[in-house]
């Protein structure tokens, strides 16, 4: 082995350690958010799950057709954890969980263990509707109301040959 390449190895293995000492390996955002399946993203006191794809021809639009904007590391994790074509915005699990207490804030509320809604994605990104899987009282079906009207559109996950609606079980825990 000659002189310089030797000096390369040790040079690579003092790059090496001096990097992986200053910035140690740490489980991802992610992976610290606790997720369970492929198809499901735990964070406190929430959870997404990627229920269905709806094919029908009209809810579908080509990858040229659709917008790309720039996905975190974050981002790619959820969406490679939920399988799905579109993945909500890095701080959106964040948002929901901050919305807890306002949403089990009533004496009604608080009787419910955890609340579920359908929320229904559209070929765009855009929330277009929602059903409740949780049989709710007037109070608390008004204030998730107003938690899905404040949910940001999803960003597109690029690789995909088609997009098209998708629907979410988001799952708020009371504890």
């Amino acid at each position: 082995m000659t002189k310089t390449a030797l000096s390369i190895k040790i040079f690579v293995a003092f790059l090496s350690v001096t990097l992986i000492s200053v910035h140690p390996i740490q489980p991802s955002s992610a992976q610290a958010a606790s997720i369970v399946s492929k198809a499901e993203v735990n964070y406190n006191k929430v959870s997404f799950r990627n229920l269905a794809y709806e094919n029908l021809e009209e809810d579908i639009v080509s990858s040229e057709e659709v917008t790309y904007l720039p996905l975190t590391v974050k981002e790619k994790e959820i969406a490679r954890d939920l399988a799905s074509s579109w993945v909500w915005p890095e701080y959106t699990l964040d948002m929901i969980d901050s919305y807890s207490p306002f949403l089990f804030r009533t004496k009604k509320s608080r009787e419910y263990e955890e609340v579920k809604v359908l929320v229904k994605v559209d070929f765009r990104g855009k929330v277009s509707g929602y059903e409740f899987v949780t049989e709710l009282d007037k109070g608390t079906q008004e204030r998730m109301d107003y938690l899905i009207r404040k949910l940001p559109a999803c960003k597109a996950v690029p690789g995909y040959p088609t997009y098209n609606s998708t629907t979410f079980e988001l799952t708020i825990r009371k504890e």
